[in-house]
């Protein structure tokens, strides 16, 4: 089965409200089954990322929080997409891909959508070249998402009726030597034509996002050599210092191994909370921890973003303290202060490093 998806421009995706981080493909574990909760879905079509869109735009998120949403028909629409952190389940919205099967209550999911879920799975693990976790929401925090249906159908393995899952990376074909490459070493120049497909051109795309050149992909990185590739090799190679024909956007030998090797490691963005940071204060300081509250799932906080530290802002923390009892001031149930371990921990679930 080919994975066909709707961009987020297809659909009518609104622009988003503060661009969420990117996520190297080879960040990613698992594999997460949502469902829309209760009520049944009725809506079809582009009207069903729509209802989700307004819905987490109103909790004050970036947009969309899960990256793909199926419908009934097995259509799979775009939201955060392959390299952008979701805001689907806290812990886990930077390893985790995030996928909805739109539906609700006791609806049965219908064939073609658990198809095109498990063959957007099997993207998954042939575009980050692992074998991905397959989880239900409730495998991440205390909730009855995905559905007694949906989750009992992750927990017998996501099978698909006559689909057949990809034992293998499916061969790229087009005459481009893909059947007999290693994986690996650099594959010869001829991988890297303009419109071809070879093997080595997605591993080439995950090594350019892996060191910090994932802006250029909207979707993939995929096997097709394209002008996007190209623009992200050409990028890559000026961050090298080289000119010239040595930074044409084609891949050679050198640009191959320094892209293999590990990329240099980046100053912390990890920040220590200010000691004067606690509940009833008004400080710089608090506005950051809003933010990083609902980008790591804890939201919404009504009335944010502000500088004071009230009453909605204790309840997010709160919950932040519920999913990582272990950062809670001992003998506490219901800890609003963040604290200063706190804080480093939650920082990491919003994806700083």
């Amino acid at each position: 089965m080919n994975v066909k998806i709707v961009s987020r421009s297809a659909w009518g995706a609104k622009a988003w409200a503060g661009t969420p981080d990117q996520v190297a493909l080879d960040q990613r574990r698992e594999f997460f089954i949502h469902y829309d909760g209760a009520t049944h879905i009725t809506a079809t079509g582009n009207a069903v990322p729509k209802a989700i869109e307004r819905t987490h735009l109103a909790q004050g998120w970036a947009g969309i929080g899960y990256n793909f949403v199926i419908t009934q028909d097995g259509t799979i629409y775009e939201g955060r997409g392959w390299t952008k952190q979701g805001a689907h389940c806290p812990g886990y919205n930077v390893t985790g891909l995030g996928v909805q099967i739109a539906i609700g209550g006791s609806q049965e999911p219908s064939a073609k959508a658990l198809t095109a879920a498990r063959a957007l799975y099997d993207e998954a693990c042939r575009r980050t070249g692992r074998t991905l976790a397959k989880k239900g929401h409730r495998d991440g925090i205390a909730t009855a998402c995905p559905g007694a249906k949906l989750y009992s159908w992750v927990r017998d393995g996501m099978p698909a009726g006559d689909y057949d899952a990809p034992t293998s990376p499916p061969s790229s074909g087009g005459g481009s030597g893909s059947s007999g490459w290693d994986g690996k070493s650099f594959p010869g120049v001829s991988a890297f034509k303009l419109g071809q497909s070879h093997a080595a051109v997605t591993v080439l795309g995950q090594r350019l996002v892996v060191h910090g050149f994932g802006r250029f992909y909207k979707e993939g990185p995929g096997p097709r050599f394209t002008e996007v590739d190209k623009s992200a090799t050409q990028a890559f190679q000026k961050a090298q210092g080289w000119t010239g024909a040595d930074s044409d956007g084609y891949p050679g030998s050198e640009t191959w191994k320094r892209l293999m090797a590990a990329p240099a490691p980046s100053k912390s963005s990890i920040v220590a909370l200010n000691s004067a940071v606690k509940p009833g204060v008004t400080h710089t300081q608090v506005k950051e921890l809003q933010q990083l509250l609902v980008k790591a799932g804890y939201g919404p906080i009504l009335g944010a973003y502000s500088n004071f530290y009230g009453a909605e802002t204790q309840k997010a923390v709160a919950r932040f303290h519920n999913k990582n009892p272990h950062l809670k001031t001992a003998g506490v149930s219901y800890d609003p202060l963040i604290g200063k371990q706190g804080f480093i921990e939650l920082q990491k679930e919003a994806g700083r490093k």
